[in-house]
């Protein structure tokens, strides 16, 4: 039976006279001691690692997931834009050009004429461009609008109402005001008749020249 080993007894300076189990048996501790502190220091390194690594793979699975879906909806978003581009090409086309504004308000005369009623005046007011809310954007649609003043009988009016949204060319009434004439029993209508003229490149151009100045 092998003697049981005093470590507090051995001098390591005469370590190497000990007999064989006496260094065997210290070898051994340390290569154990060593061995236990290697572990914990470069298991919890790798642990440290693996959790990190773990993250990321959720992350990319969840960008993927992401990116997977928007690619199955690229094509419904192509089909989508072209549609509202073809929308918008059509809306422009039915914006009046500067040298149709002369035939714009003689439509609006026609109206009134058909209709029975005595267009008292239009008036042409400041233009302005079409805000979207954005100061950033550039503005391509110009706001025409005429003050109008015609007088009739409440149908004469609502029809010629009806035949302004017929017209060809896109026009709108806006801040409409209706008086009775006591005198005979007819109504005023005043009115703002906005047409819409789209902007020509060169108008573009200054508009965004302006703003940089």
């Amino acid at each position: 039976m092998a003697k049981n080993i005093d470590l507090k007894a051995i001098d390591l300076n005469s370590l190497y006279q000990q007999g064989k189990p006496v260094q065997l048996g210290i070898a051994g501790g340390v290569i154990v001691v060593i061995l236990v502190l290697a572990y914990f220091f470069v298991y919890s390194g790798l642990n440290e690692q693996l959790s990190q690594l773990k993250q990321e793979e959720e992350t990319l699975k969840q960008t993927y997931t992401e990116k997977s879906g928007q690619a199955a909806h690229l094509d419904a978003l192509k089909a989508e834009l072209d549609s509202i581009n073809g929308s918008f090409n059509s809306l422009l086309k039915q914006l009046p050009t500067q040298a149709e504004i002369p035939n714009l308000i003689q439509e609006l005369h026609e109206c009134a004429t058909k209709n029975g009623l005595s267009m008292d005046s239009v008036t042409p007011s400041q233009a302005q461009n079409t805000d979207s809310g954005n100061k950033a954007e550039q503005q391509v649609i110009q706001t025409l609008p005429y003050n109008i003043t015609l007088t009739g009988n409440y149908n004469q009016i609502s029809q010629f109402m009806r035949d302004v949204g017929k017209l060809s060319r896109i026009v709108t009434l806006n801040a409409i005001v209706l008086k009775r004439n006591d005198k005979d029993n007819t109504l005023t209508l005043n009115a703002v008749a906005n047409t819409y003229k789209a902007l020509t490149d060169a108008e573009i151009k200054a508009q965004t020249d302006d703003k940089k100045s």
